[in-house]
């Protein structure tokens, strides 16, 4: 073992200069050769190891063929490891097998002094900061909802594999976010290579770390697949660099900072440890929240009233309607959820332990450690002292964190994400991660424990619940109908601290009082904060402006006033506060450096880093104070790990009375503006042009070739047949989606152009002020009509954030007291806004033509607005037969939900007035299950669907066909096909003759407004012709169901099932069981839609 060298000489410790003693350290007694191997077993170490701790108390010694290890659990102990200046990380066991195979370290693996780690931990951290947290959101929420998707297609009493899905879940966000791309995991039916690969190669690893090197030299199978293993590793991420070079998108991600940014010297990091990086953070990114997530939940099935109190404040704060999106103000809004989700990583951090080793000779609770030492810091056991957590300590109870036992928790006792430099880089992430997620669920479903489940432990690189599934019952009280609008910051659209918005103040009541506001930032949420003061200042009439903290160093101004904004990282400066640190520091400052000064500070922290919370900002408010300066305003702390803005609010809530008294400016210059602008400010360029490519979603643009009516005109129903040509390198499958990126009608936005009084040639420049990303485009002149045709959503249910907006706007009247009532968050208000908005789908420009006298400006009605969001359809063609996807729409025209007038579906809409030529933005998706056709052609199929539900299986009988005419012969198939009228509107009428004469596929109609005709509805066209389906049944067919989840769907699952109960003699529990065997054999699949697809 290398012995670590000492960074700085910055201090050996309290007993760096002592010789290591021989004071007797407890442990099990070790056998010759192997050592304690046999009393740590492989896959239950962390296990064994809590065991013996148990035994042998909080410290004790293992022998290893590797030499002594020691494992800690005491207080003080961990105190003295936790001291970065006596002890750095120890790299060890599996992580050090895997290092040794790449040409570099990731910042898991790698030595503290790796000039390599600086240089990746410099670039990364800026990823991770608080305003990119924001940022990532988009793309978790994207990833969650496919979680929900497939749990709310799950059948009822069907069992969900927790474990399985949460890793599904995680791996496919840290990628996304990450690197900008998609494992899909919930559209396959297997894993990807990737992770097959990857938990090869953390098996193989951890197995490695145990054996003696010459019987790792003799397994030759276990290298050859090893090799094979990491050779995927790094082939994929390879591929994906080579991906993101050839983009014109170089993104804003983890992977765009790796390719393209320098350390504090100006290096970039080689393209060898961007690899290493890429696979580090797919590892150690997905495999810890996975457990926590599986944890929790298998905690909260065996405490109903943890669950009673979470679902309550999910509900108070997200809300019961599952279609609006949470916001990053909303999750730090969800203290209890943090509190579980702390609860869990306390009993089973899933990283359950990391290793230290001191610089010099020294000391760890009193027993003496050489030089090099490798020391363990076992975390479950830590997180168990009763003398920190009380006689319930083994226990599962969020009140361990209640907010006043929390505040008093040592600075060292939970630890759950490692210590120091070293920990967990993406902490903040991965908890962000967890509260959406489990918010998220928590507002969907009741989680059943069907199996009484008994908590075991699976040990690899993380600790996770083995065997653990649950099964899933909706929750009553959902009030679907918003889709997938995103609530605006703070519940009020203003994008500050939900004030109201007004102009800035007038040119004679500026005072030009100096307010300098000064920050210490490394990540930009400090920066951004002193921006959003500064300008908050200026609003009131001071002449603010903005300086990093070491620009003042000794030379801090003695008139006006300053405000300090700064974070701290692991206790020390943030970069550009680091010299004016050092100045209040030094002995040599005289006692009276700040003398006139007047002063507030407010702090950018996280209490998961309890030790070193709020060092600098203390620190600065304390030595101004000691060194004559006034303080003219309480310090503040901004908690990233809470409700930040909250926090902030509440702090600058009091800020401009204090300044306004300490500066004696009177109560105008304490006073907010009569209005406080709008967050965005817009430019007008009246020039006519194209409307501009729209990048949303990674879509691409596709060429209308045809587009077509498929009925026959008389009825009430227009069906569309489109077919798309995709560009070159973009390529689909049969049974894939085709997500289309739709454009508002030119009828809504005249609607929004005449009520604002806009003319159709505008350009706008588009300026966002606040800190949070917004979804329009920015920082060029854009034509008006692209905006809002092709950025937001104009038919959305108000969000309660734009009714705020609208209602402020009102002159006082019982018109603005009735909007303001739907705004509230008491039941009462929920109720109205329910009934008034949600359900009769009222959109925000329908209330604002509703209000002529609101004066609601331009730029808060467009900030007020969801971002557009795709509309995704079955593709109804084959790739064997048709080069180019085809489309089957139907045209959405009914009478609108509010009764004022006809509802028109966006897409349909769209899709239906896109001529020939025309270009429409789409992306290729594939179903979340195997949704097509059998890979043997032998197999038949039988395929139930009603009206635009016939779409999937065009595509799979064009494939079949294409077989056909190749001379494969092709099993003969069932088609179940429901419509209103066989001469109105039964789709494709020609082409099922033809697959009928082929032999590929039968029809079975049922016609729903023909008299005299036997099936009515494909349930009963199943029932009446059940021989003919239970011979395909008992062929091995597979059985697929395209149409309406809540009607049709469950009506075929009941046909079926009574087929199968007539020919068995069963009951109706055998009949579940016998569906429920069919899908588990990937037999019984279904693409089924809600309500909201039908809207759209």
């Amino acid at each position: 073992m290398a012995a670590p060298s000492r960074p700085s000489p910055s201090g050996s410790g309290p007993s760096g200069n002592r010789s290591p003693g021989t004071t007797a350290v407890p442990g099990p007694r070790p056998l010759p050769l192997i050592g304690n191997a046999l009393d740590v077993p492989s896959g239950r170490t962390i296990q064994a190891l809590m065991e013996l701790t148990r035994r042998y108390g909080p410290i004790m010694r293992l022998h290893t063929p590797g030499g002594d290890r020691y494992v800690v659990s005491g207080l003080d102990m961990v105190d003295d490891l936790c001291d970065d200046e006596r002890f750095t990380k120890l790299v060890g066991g599996g992580q050090l097998i895997l290092r040794s195979r790449f040409t570099s370290a990731g910042l898991f693996t790698a030595d503290t002094d790796d000039p390599l780690w600086h240089s990746a931990h410099d670039i990364l951290l800026p990823a991770f900061s608080t305003r990119s947290m924001r940022g990532y959101l988009p793309q978790m929420i994207d990833v969650a909802q496919q979680l929900m998707l497939k749990w709310e297609r799950t059948n009822p009493g069907d069992p969900v594999d927790v474990t399985a899905d949460t890793t599904r879940l995680t791996l496919d966000t840290i990628a996304l976010c990450g690197f900008g791309y998609r494992f899909n995991s919930f559209y396959r039916e297997t894993n990807h290579p990737f992770v097959d690969a990857m938990l090869g190669v953390l098996a193989e690893s951890q197995a490695r770390s145990r054996m003696f090197p010459a019987l790792i030299r003799a397994r030759r199978g276990a290298e050859h697949r090893f090799a094979r293993d990491l050779q995927l590793l790094t082939g994929t991420v390879g591929a994906i660099l080579d991906e993101r070079r050839r983009s014109a998108d170089p993104g804003d991600d983890l992977l765009a900072r790796m390719l393209t940014g320098t350390d504090k010297q100006g290096r970039q990091l080689p393209d060898h440890n961007i690899v290493s990086q890429c696979i580090t953070f797919l590892i150690a990114g997905h495999e810890t929240t996975s457990g926590l997530l599986s944890f929790t939940i298998a905690y909260l099935i065996k405490h109903p009233e943890v669950v009673a109190r979470v679902q309550d404040e999910v509900d108070r704060v997200l809300g019961t309607d599952p279609g609006v999106m949470p916001t990053a103000e909303m999750l730090g809004r969800l203290t209890y959820v943090r509190q579980v989700l702390d609860e869990t990583l306390r009993l089973w951090p899933t990283a359950p332990a990391f290793t230290r080793q001191p610089y010099a000779d020294d000391t760890v609770g009193g027993y003496p450690m050489a030089r090099g030492t490798a020391i363990v810091a076992l975390t479950p056991m830590l997180h168990r002292l009763p003398e920190v957590w009380g006689p319930d300590a083994d226990d599962f109870d969020p009140e361990h964190f209640a907010p006043e036992r929390r505040d008093a928790l040592p600075p060292n006792a939970f630890k759950p994400f490692g210590s120091g430099q070293r920990a967990c880089i993406g902490r903040q992430f991965a908890m962000q991660e967890a509260v959406l997620v489990l918010a998220m669920l928590v507002q969907r479903f009741e989680l059943v424990d069907h199996a009484d489940y008994r908590l075991q432990i699976r040990e690899s690189l993380t600790l996770k619940p083995e065997g653990l599934t649950v099964t899933l019952r909706p929750r009553t009280g959902r009030t679907p109908g918003a889709g997938a609008a995103v609530l605006q910051p703070g519940g009020t659209g203003t994008g500050g601290t939900g004030t109201a918005v007004a102009e800035p103040q007038a040119a004679g009541d500026r005072h030009g009082t100096g307010l300098l506001v000064l920050f210490g930032s490394n990540l930009g949420t400090a920066e951004d904060i002193a921006g959003r003061i500064a300008r908050d200042a200026a609003d009131r009439g001071y002449a603010a402006r903005t300086a990093p903290l070491d620009s003042a160093t000794r030379d801090l101004p003695a008139t006006g006033a300053v405000v300090i904004v700064s974070a701290s990282y692991n206790g020390t400066p943030p970069d550009n506060a680091a010299a004016f640190c050092a100045w209040l520091r030094d002995e040599a400052t005289p006692p009276g450096a700040a003398t006139g000064v007047r002063f507030t500070v407010f702090g950018c922290g996280n209490r998961d880093w309890a030790s070193t919370y709020q060092a600098v900002p203390t620190l600065i408010d304390e030595r101004l104070a000691a060194l004559g300066g006034t303080r003219v305003h309480p310090r503040g702390e901004g908690d990233a790990r809470g409700d930040f803005d909250g926090r902030y609010a509440a702090w600058a809530g009091g800020l401009w009375d204090d300044l306004a008294t300490a500066l004696d400016l009177g109560t105008r210059a304490a006073a907010a503006p009569a209005a406080a602008g709008p967050r965005l400010r817009l430019e007008y360029e009246n020039r006519r042009a194209s409307a501009p490519v729209v990048r949303s979603y990674r879509s691409v643009p596709a060429l209308v070739r045809a587009n077509r009516e498929l009925t026959s005109g008389t009825g009430t129903r227009s069906v569309r047949h489109l077919e798309i040509e995709l560009p070159a390198g973009t390529s689909y499958g049969t049974g894939d989606h085709l997500g289309v990126l739709p454009r508002n009608d030119a009828a809504l936005v005249r609607r929004v152009l005449t009520r604002f009084g806009l003319d159709a040639g505008t350009y706008l420049t588009v300026t966002a002020s606040g800190t949070a990303p917004t979804h329009l485009p920015t920082g060029e002149p854009y034509p008006l009509l692209a905006v809002l045709a092709g950025c937001v959503e104009l038919q959305d249910p108000a969000g309660r954030a734009g009714i705020a907006a609208l209602a402020a706007h009102l002159p006082a009247s019982p018109e603005r007291a009735a909007l303001e009532g739907l705004t509230g968050t008491d039941e009462a208000s929920r109720a109205r806004y329910r009934e008034q908005v949600a359900a009769p789908r009222r959109s925000l420009l329908d209330l604002v033509e509703a209000h002529p006298a609101s004066t609601l400006p331009f730029a808060e009605f467009l900030d007020a607005l969801p971002p557009l969001r795709p509309r995704y359809y079955s593709i109804s063609s084959a790739p064997q037969a048709d080069p180019h996807p085809s489309l089957t729409v139907g045209v959405l025209e009914a009478p609108a939900r509010s009764g004022d007038g006809v509802h028109h579906g966006v897409c349909s809409t769209h899709l239906r007035d896109t001529e020939p030529g025309g270009t429409v933005f789409v992306l290729v998706r594939e179903p979340s299950i195997p949704f097509r056709p059998p890979e043997n052609p032998h197999r038949p199929m039988l395929m139930i669907g009603a009206g635009t539900g016939m779409a999937p299986f065009r595509g799979f009988c064009r494939e079949r066909m294409a077989l056909h005419a190749q001379g494969v012969p092709v099993a003969e198939s069932l088609l179940v096909l429901g419509c209103r009228d066989p001469h109105d509107d039964l789709l494709y009428a020609d082409e099922l003759t033809d697959y009928a004469d082929a032999g590929v596929a039968r029809l079975l109609p049922a016609y729903s407004r023909v008299p005299g005709h036997p099936y009515r509805y494909v349930q009963h066209a199943l029932a009446g012709e059940a021989e003919q389906v239970w011979t395909l049944l008992e062929r091995d067919a597979v059985v697929f169901v395209c149409g309406n989840a809540a009607t049709m769907a469950p009506a075929v699952r009941a046909a079926l099932t009574g087929i199968f109960r007539d020919r068995a003699g069963a009951d109706e529990a055998a009949g579940e069981q016998w569906l429920a065997g069919l899908r588990a054999e990937g037999r019984y699949l279904e693409d089924i839609w809600g309500e909201s697809a039908v809207l759209g």
